[in-house]
């Protein structure tokens, strides 16, 4: 599910995949724990909660590099906002400053039926994000009036294709989205997830250790030490159904 992740050369990919799930429903955290003080869960009372973009942060990460919050407005003044100091590479837990990760959705999609009354049922979908290309036009037909394809000899490319997803950056907490919200169409977040359902019942994140450092495995060890919360970032929009 993954783009550019193996390395050509046959050998594993040193890396960290954490599955997790998540859940809408009454009492219960977003992660499906009882809901405590600080806990965040959406509404039931939306029979549709829908991801338009997701971001990943690592509290503990050491020499991350994140966005200026003042850029815009030292901008908006004709000024320049200088670059942040130096001297990350001298931390001997210190890590690449922009590490990138996946984060895929690879179990179920559920959402609540609109509700006629103040009762919904839940309805799943095993959702397979696939392509189908477009068959060679060789003689100039009017593909709209044929079958979508008549042999897979026509195809352009193999059919119903994996679509897999692109990588994006981490950041060192999740406050920096709130302090940014113009990242919210850049790449400290994903927006390939749009469209998708907060509530999925497997999630893979993945870290590539060679985002970390140039040695995977050192990378990952100083990640274990040092990383002490991942925390999910999750911008979306919802349907009441009535």
């Amino acid at each position: 599910f993954c783009m550019q992740v193996d390395s050509g050369d046959g050998l594993p990919v040193p890396g960290l995949v954490i599955e997790f799930s998540t859940v809408i429903t009454d009492g219960l955290n977003l992660f499906g724990n009882p809901l405590a003080p600080a806990d965040s869960y959406f509404s039931p009372s939306s029979f549709a909660n829908k991801i338009h973009a997701v971001g990943i942060a690592f509290n503990g990460y050491k020499g991350m590099t994140d966005p200026n919050s003042n850029s815009n407005t030292v901008g908006g003044a004709g000024g320049t906002t200088p670059a942040t100091p130096g001297g990350g590479f001298l931390d001997p837990s210190g890590l690449s400053a922009t590490p990138y990760v996946y984060l895929v959705p690879v179990g179920v999609d559920s959402m609540r039926s609109p509700p006629l009354g103040d009762a919904g049922g839940v309805r799943s979908w095993n959702v397979q994000d696939v392509a189908v290309p477009m068959p060679f036009n060789i003689g100039a037909s009017e593909l709209n009036s044929k079958k979508l394809w008549q042999s897979s000899d026509s195809l352009s490319e193999e059919l119903f294709t994996i679509r897999k997803h692109q990588a994006f950056r981490a950041v060192s907490t999740a406050s920096v989205f709130n302090d940014n919200p113009e990242m919210l169409a850049d790449n400290y977040t994903n927006t390939r997830l749009i469209g998708r359902s907060v509530w999925n019942s497997k999630w893979k994140l993945v870290i590539p250790g060679r985002s970390l450092l140039n040695d995977p495995d050192e990378g990952l060890d100083r990640f274990i030490q040092t990383v002490n919360d991942i925390q999910v970032h999750f911008h979306t929009y919802s349907y009441s159904g009535n």
